[in-house]
């Protein structure tokens, strides 16, 4: 598959289009198209915009908004992802002479009129009355269309009212990946195309008020590591190898503003907190063998550390497996009794006829911040169970891992 960056430049009522009449085998010969081309290696989809729209037009795009995702199969050609952007403002003299056709500007009204790819029409038309955040599907047989399918939809997320700072966590909703990560995967190394991903990542981090920027993650390996991070450990997404993680964690704490912190989830319990008055934020990843580990107490004095205060502490515990689904062993109701008592758990269990039980791991988590001395109004549960709701949620042990993941996500402003 090969990325490939598409640009409308608007200016006075009218959009830059090249009529491509120049080329020799041009796929695009005779058709009236945008500016733009396929990605270098390393760019992403706003750098290849730039590169690409300087290049064809001697235009320095100043301003630009992207507009979504098309997807291309064909039984000619190579498949694309074709990453769509309106031009806004730009510096500059447009060029008298572009090698791949001849540059008009032309009335807005008049675009759909000229001689295009069928397919085109289906995201010009949106694109031209101001969507954004299309995801669309364009195949051709020959130059045939044969199917367009607008797969556009919300992104959607979870918010607790008991917190102030933008925050989110993530569904499965409102993202352009396919297959098993359909549709809003945020696990950059679960096998995912790279750039989607990130496209998923933006989407995701508009929809919840932070604003795509660098952020905190992590390579989270069940333990009780809760990190003080700065601006010094924020990359964009996604990771990998030439982008690797921060490091290992399944926590992180700050009191810097504007810097995002993150963690994933796909069953596990996610855990936003907040002191808003002296500024310090926390996430902490809190499936079952952290959360005997004590996790909660290790998140609530690093925060501490910072200047936070318990009883100003607020704690949003979001969507994960709950009692109804998740089947655990007596190894992990032994290390539940031993964490916060057993009194206090025996409400958070059901024992089952084959030895084994259903444990309310949120519960867990809510009545061990109780005993680290946080106001019970200060903790709010937000979303259902992951395993029971496949369609709104990924879930590692309703899918058996072919997955995406979801993400939890703060910002001090």
């Amino acid at each position: 598959m090969i990325n490939t960056t598409l640009c409308y430049i608007e200016q006075d009522g009218k959009i830059l289009l090249l009529e491509r009449n120049k080329k020799k085998n041009d796929l695009n010969e005779n058709k009236w198209i945008g500016v733009g081309g396929k990605f270098e290696p390393g760019e992403t989809p706003e750098e290849c915009l730039v590169r690409e729209v300087y290049e064809e037009t001697g235009l320095t795009l100043t301003a630009y908004l992207h507009v979504g995702l098309v997807k291309f199969e064909s039984d000619l050609y190579e498949a694309e992802d074709m990453y769509l952007f309106r031009g806004t403002a730009f510096t500059g003299t447009l060029k008298a002479d572009c090698p791949e056709g001849t540059l008009h500007w032309v009335e807005r009204d008049k675009v759909l009129d000229l001689p295009t790819w069928e397919g085109d029409r289906h995201f010009l038309k949106p694109l031209l009355e101001g969507r954004t955040n299309l995801n669309m599907r364009v195949c051709y047989e020959g130059d045939t269309l044969v199917r367009m399918e607008d797969a556009t939809e919300e992104t959607e997320y979870e918010k607790a009212s008991v917190l102030t700072c933008p925050h989110g966590f993530s569904t499965r909703l409102g993202g352009v990946s396919d297959g098993i990560y359909q549709s809003l995967n945020l696990g950059h190394t679960r096998g995912d195309v790279p750039v989607r991903v990130t496209e998923n990542w933006r989407r995701f981090m508009e929809a919840i008020g932070i604003g795509y920027r660098p952020f905190v993650c992590g390579h989270q390996v069940h333990g009780t590591e809760v990190r003080i991070v700065t601006h010094s450990d924020a990359k964009f997404p996604p990771c990998d190898d030439s982008n690797p993680f921060t490091a290992e964690a399944d926590g992180y704490v700050t009191n810097v503003p504007n810097l995002p912190i993150a963690v994933f989830t796909a069953d596990c319990v996610p855990v936003l907190l907040e002191d808003r008055t002296s500024g310090v934020i926390g996430a902490l990843h809190s499936g079952w063998r952290s959360t005997v580990a004590d996790i909660e107490k290790v998140g609530i004095e690093k925060m501490c550390s910072l200047g936070a205060h318990v009883s100003d502490i607020r704690i949003a515990i979001g969507p994960s497996i709950d009692r109804c689904c998740f089947e655990v062993g007596k190894e992990v109701t032994d290390a539940v009794n031993s964490l916060i008592g057993k009194e206090a758990a025996k409400p958070l269990y059901d024992v089952k006829g084959n030895g084994k039980f259903m444990l309310d791991l949120r519960g867990v988590i809510r009545t061990r911040f109780l005993q680290l001395g946080i106001d019970p109004t200060h903790i709010e549960m937000t979303g259902s169970c992951t395993m029971c709701h496949p369609e709104r949620y990924f879930s590692h042990r309703y899918t058996k891992g072919q997955r995406g993941s979801q993400a939890n996500m703060i910002m001090l402003r």
